[in-house]
C-alpha cells in the first residue's frame, strides 16, 4: 500500500520540459563510484529542494563535465519513485560532449501532477569510458504530507501490558562496578550489567560528575549493533545501554549483521525486537538503583536513541511516565508497513524483505508481527516533550515514515528538526539545536 502517490495515467504522463533560463544551486549528489571521466554536477532550482505549489520550476539541471581530450558520447537513464519506492517515470536520453566540453540538461516536475511528499530521482550516466549514478531527492510541500492514518493492532496494548509483566517477573540482577581505570578528572566510571527477558545479560556504562550533587540523567540506547561508550557530560549522569546482540551484550545474540534483526522474527513473542525494546525499558531500573549512591535525579531523566534505538526510546517514553524526554535521532525500524512495501534496498529494509524472498513468508504475515514494535504505534502515548531529527533524503528510511509518527504525537511539546540534504546522518546544526534542547530539559542555564 503506497501512502501517497502521483496520480499517472497513459493519456498524461509525468511531463519533462527545459526551460529556457533557470538559476539554482548546488543539491545534495550522492555517487556510487570514483570516477574522474565525467564531472557531474546537480543545481537544484531550490537550495533546500523544497517546493510548493506557489514554485514556478521544480526540478534541477544536470551538468556534466568531459575531463577527457576526446569526445564523449552516452546515455542518461532516469527513473523518479516516491516516497514508497514506486516507479513514476522512467526515460533514456542521448548526451554528446566534445574533448573538455560541458552538456546541460534541465529536468522541470509539473507541479500540478505531484502529491505531496518526497521523490527521488536517480540518474545513471554511462559513455564507453565512464558509468556512474547520481541522484536527487526533492520535496514537495512536505508541511501538507503527513494526514495519514495508522491503525496499531487491536491487541497492542494487551501485547505491551503482558510483555511489562514478564519484564517484571524476570530477575534484574543489577550490578554496577567502579571502573578506577576509566575514572577522568572530575568524573566517576562504572561498568553495568544487568539481566532481562530471555536470561539476556545486557552491558553498559554509566558516567557520573564527581560533584555530588544531584545530577539529571540522560540515557542513551545503542543503535542497531551500535556498541555505545562511556559518554561524560558536564553535570550530567550519562547511563550508556547496549541492548541484546551489541558490543559486550552478545551472550546468545552473536549474530551477523543481517541476521540479528531476523532472530525470531516469525513469532513477536519471542522476536529480537521484543527482547531489544525491553533491555532499554529495564535500564530505567538501572538508573533508580544506582541514583542514592551516586547522586542522580530521578525527577529529570531523557532517554535517546539514534537508529533502532530511536524507536526504543519511544517505546520507552511511551510506556514509563518517569522520563520527562525523548530524543530520537534518525529513526530507521520505523513505519514497516510503509518500509516494506517501499522496494527499499536500504537497511533494513532489505534484511526484512530478503527473509521473506529466502522463506516464502508473505509480507503481510511479517508486518503483522513488526507493527507491535513500530514507533508510530507508541507515538499516541507518549506524554513527555520530544525531539525528533531526520533527514528528508535518507536513503535507508522515507521521511514520510518519520513524518507519519510526528503526525501520531498527540504530545503539544514536540520539535522536528528536519536536515534537507544529510543523507543518512544528520549535520552539526542538528547537535547544536539538541544540546540546547537538553539543557532546556534538565533546567540547566
Amino acid at each position: 500500500m503506497a501512502f501517497l502517490s502521483i496520480q499517472v495515467t497513459a493519456q498524461k504522463p509525468l511531463r519533462f520540459s527545459e526551460p529556457n533560463n533557470t538559476n539554482g544551486n548546488n543539491a545534495y549528489v550522492s555517487y556510487s563510484k570514483d570516477k574522474t571521466s565525467i564531472k557531474p554536477r546537480i543545481i537544484a532550482f531550490d537550495k533546500k529542494g523544497i517546493y510548493t505549489r506557489k514554485d514556478k520550476f521544480i526540478g534541477y539541471t544536470l551538468r556534466l563535465e568531459n575531463n577527457l581530450r576526446q569526445d564523449q558520447n552516452g546515455e542518461i537513464a532516469l527513473k523518479v519513485v516516491n516516497q514508497s519506492g514506486v516507479v513514476l517515470h522512467q526515460d533514456v536520453a542521448s548526451f554528446n560532449m566534445r574533448k573538455k566540453g560541458e552538456f546541460e540538461k534541465n529536468y522541470f516536475f509539473d507541479g500540478k501532477q505531484i502529491q505531496p511528499g518526497y521523490y527521488t530521482s536517480t540518474m545513471f550516466i554511462s559513455s564507453a569510458q565512464y558509468a556512474d549514478t547520481i541522484s536527487y531527492t526533492f520535496a514537495f510541500e512536505p508541511n501538507t504530507a503527513t494526514a495519514l492514518v495508522s491503525n496499531a493492532p487491536s491487541d497492542f496494548v494487551n501485547f505491551w501490558d503482558q510483555a511489562k509483566r514478564e519484564l517484571y517477573n524476570t530477575r534484574a540482577d543489577i550490578a554496577i562496578r567502579p571502573r578506577p581505570d576509566l575514572f577522568r578528572k572530575h568524573y566517576n566510571t562504572f561498568e553495568v550489567e544487568f539481566q532481562s527477558t530471555d536470561k539476556a545479560i545486557i552491558y553498559g556504562w554509566l558516567t557520573v560528575p564527581a560533584n555530588k550533587s544531584p545530577q539529571p540523567v540522560l540515557y542513551i540506547i545503542s543503535d542497531y549493533q551500535g556498541e555505545l561508550i562511556p559518554e561524560y557530560r558536564k553535570d550530567v549522569a550519562v547511563l550508556s545501554i547496549n541492548t541484546r546482540g551489541t558490543g559486550a551484550s552478545n551472550q546468545h545474540y552473536n549474530f551477523g549483521y543481517d541476521q540479528l534483526g531476523l532472530y525470531n522474527v516469525s513469532d513477536k513473542n519471542r522476536s529480537y525486537l521484543k527482547g531489544a525494546y525491553l533491555d532499554g525499558l529495564r535500564g530505567l531500573d538501572v538508573i533508580m538503583q544506582a541514583a542514592n549512591a551516586n547522586f542522580l535525579d530521578t525527577r529529570k531523566i531523557v532517554v535517546q536513541g539514534a537508529g533502532l534505538g530511536a524507536g526504543i526510546a519511544a517505546c520507552i517514553g511511551a510506556i514509563d511516565s518517569r522520563v520527562i524526554g525523548i530524543v530520537m535521532e534518525a529513526p530507521s525500524f520505523i513505519g514497516f508497513n510503509n518500509l516494506l512495501n517501499s522496494n527499499s534496498q536500504g537497511f533494513p529494509a532489505y534484511m526484512f524483505n530478503n527473509y521473506i524472498a529466502q522463506r516464502k513468508s508473505t509480507r503481510e504475515n511479517l508486518i503483522n508481527n513488526l507493527e507491535y514494535f513500530d514507533p508510530i504505534y507508541f507515538a499516541p502515548y507518549i506524554s513527555s516533550r520530544i525531539l525528533v531529527g531526520f533527514s528528508s533524503n535518507n536513503s535507508n528510511t522515507p521521511a514520510q515514515n518519520v513524518l507519519q509518527f510526528i503526525n501520531q504525537l498527540r504530545v503539544h511539546k514536540k520539535e522536528k528538526y528536519e536536515c534537507k540534504n544529510c543523507g543518512n546522518s544528520l549535520n552539526k546544526r542538528f547537535y547544536g539545536f539538541k544540546e540546547t534542547w537538553l539543557k532546556e530539559r534538565f533546567g540547566q542555564p
